[in-house]
């Protein structure tokens, strides 16, 4: 096992911690935010080149976030199968999110072909490598720091510097972090889902019903349609084979993923099913008469719907009971 360095960091150091913070905590696009930390970071390790990658949750490929300083070649290697299993699992993984530098290892680095054969005739022979984990102990990339002398090895306090914002770097390569993220402000009595590209699911928060899973039920189909849409926030209405009712929301995360939350409730306004899709034609600018061919009903049936949804909604109107439906998340999808 690689030794692990600590120590006591100065104002200086400090400062640049808590700038990345604040960086991290910023609404800036993520990649602006990482290239904004590399940048900090460089106050205390003068590198030559870095890469931070993350792992995709889908593939479990590792793909390069943002990288500098390496050539083409070793650029690729680094995000292979060969640099993970001969470097980052069996060093950097055993000390999760803390940086090991090459004279830590345990042994002669040279006896290690990623550094014999890859960084070493690249000009690089010091530098530090870090595994980047999630709150759930799922690995989600690393960090690799390289310097072209090797009688200026990264400092311990640029170590432990580096090890004080392992968690903040985690979040960020994370694609699912961001879904995670808004899971935690969820109340108790919410289940949330996160929706991965290839359409598998991956629980965030409660026991998910079996058709929030099962990608061929309704609800997995119609939060498909939702999600052509160009809303980031679509609020909606579901009410299940069983009758039962449920406030759901569509969120949409960045890398193609989406969180899905269902809340259980009561009967909303009285309205029934039939009248919460006429409620939703309403919404998407049919007539009567359209409603009614698409609900194979009579335009009378349909007329008696409306006025009893405007009753119900205590709306005057046809585009005040849309506003409100569109407000309280009540159509249904």
């Amino acid at each position: 096992m690689p030794r692990r360095v600590w120590t006591t960091l100065g104002e200086p150091a400090l400062r640049t911690v808590a700038k990345i913070a604040a960086v991290g905590a910023s609404g800036a696009r993520v990649q602006e935010r990482v290239q904004l930390i590399l940048d900090e970071l460089r106050t205390v390790v003068p590198y030559q080149a870095v890469m931070l990658a993350g792992r995709d949750p889908v593939s479990g490929r590792t793909r390069r976030v943002v990288q500098s300083g390496y050539p083409a070649r070793l650029s690729e290697y680094m995000i292979g199968e060969g640099f993970r299993t001969e470097m980052t699992e069996p060093f950097a993984r055993s000390m999760p999110g803390w940086p090991v530098r090459e004279c830590d290892l345990p042994m002669d680095p040279m006896s290690l072909r990623s550094i014999a054969e890859h960084l070493r005739p690249a000009g690089y022979p010091e530098g530090l490598l870090m595994t980047l984990t999630a709150d759930d102990d799922r690995d989600v990339g690393f960090l690799i720091m390289s310097v072209d002398d090797a009688r200026t090895p990264p400092s311990d306090e640029a170590i432990t510097s580096i090890g004080h914002v392992a968690a903040l770097l985690g979040n960020l390569v994370d694609p699912l972090g961001e879904a995670r993220r808004l899971a935690s402000v969820l109340g108790e009595e919410q289940t949330a889902v996160a929706i991965l590209p290839n359409g598998t699911t991956e629980p965030l928060q409660g026991a998910a019903p079996p058709e929030l899973l099962d990608r061929g039920s309704r609800l997995r189909l119609a939060a498909d349609r939702l999600a052509r849409g160009r809303s980031a926030d679509t609020p909606f209405t579901w009410l299940d084979d069983e009758g039962a009712w449920y406030r759901c929301r569509l969120l949409r995360c960045r890398d193609g993923i989406l969180v899905l939350t269902m809340t259980g409730c009561e009967q909303r306004h009285r309205l029934t099913r039939r009248e919460l899709e006429v409620l939703t034609h309403l919404a998407a600018g049919s007539t009567n008469d359209e409603i009614a061919a698409e609900l194979v009903v009579t335009t009378r049936t349909v007329r008696a719907h409306v006025e009893r949804v405007m009753e119900k909604l205590a709306v005057g109107s046809r585009s005040g009971a849309v506003a409100r439906a569109i407000r309280e998340g009540l159509l249904i999808p």
